[in-house]
């Protein structure tokens, strides 16, 4: 598909958000591991919340339901994985205001705008060990893919295999923010929870846009 509609971009959400709650009991047994141990439970919080919110609106744009799904983890989660994971659909939903659909490129750039605000808000870089190290090898598939198909949904079945190989890369990182700082070396051979939290959320829109 060339394109994406709202009513897929929010069904594929509500797919995340399915995937992200049932995954619950991965992510907290890994924060607990190298974190404080309430990732999981944030994340279970605030898209528990998002799958409401979006399954009792209809949105006339692509703008309406990145603000609302966005804001909703903001609100929900709370402490910075609300901040974190709020951006990531916030920052560009400015460059899809009055949008009904998305091709490949506004995509892309949606993202890429996200990853760059997550970088300033969250002040990470490369190799911190957190979800920014599986959502810039997510983008930069994506940016790829764009190369050889202008197919959104096969885009965005990129993303996901970007951000997998994200988490696998994250193994070999010493965590150097958030509260898994003070595990240290102790964080090495173990992914972030983070950065799994990022590439279920790929999973979910792309096996929900795709049919999968």
């Amino acid at each position: 598909m060339r394109t994406l509609q709202v009513a897929q971009l929010q069904a594929a959400l509500i797919a995340a958000g399915g995937l992200i709650i049932e995954s619950e009991p991965l992510l907290t047994e890994l924060d607990t591991a190298i974190g404080d141990g309430d990732h999981g439970i944030s994340m279970r919080a605030g898209f528990s919340a998002l799958r409401e919110a979006l399954g009792n609106n209809q949105y006339e744009d692509i703008y309406a339901l990145m603000r609302d799904a966005g804001l909703t983890l903001v609100k929900t989660m709370g402490g910075a994985s609300g901040v974190i994971f709020g951006t990531l659909f916030i920052a560009g939903y400015e460059g899809v205001r009055g949008r009904r659909d998305m091709d490949a490129d506004a995509l892309i750039a949606f993202f890429e705008a996200g990853a760059a605000s997550i970088a300033k808000r969250g002040r990470t870089e490369p190799g911190d060990k957190t979800m920014l190290d599986a959502l810039l090898p997510a983008v930069e598939a994506m940016r790829q893919q764009r190369l050889e198909t202008d197919d959104a949904g096969l885009v965005l079945q990129a993303a996901y295999a970007g951000a997998l190989q994200g988490v696998e890369n994250t193994k070999a990182m010493i965590s150097r923010k958030g509260r898994s700082k003070n595990f240290r070396e102790k964080t090495l051979g173990l992914p972030d929870p983070g950065a799994i939290s990022l590439s279920l959320i790929f999973k979910g829109m792309s096996d929900s846009v795709n049919g999968l």
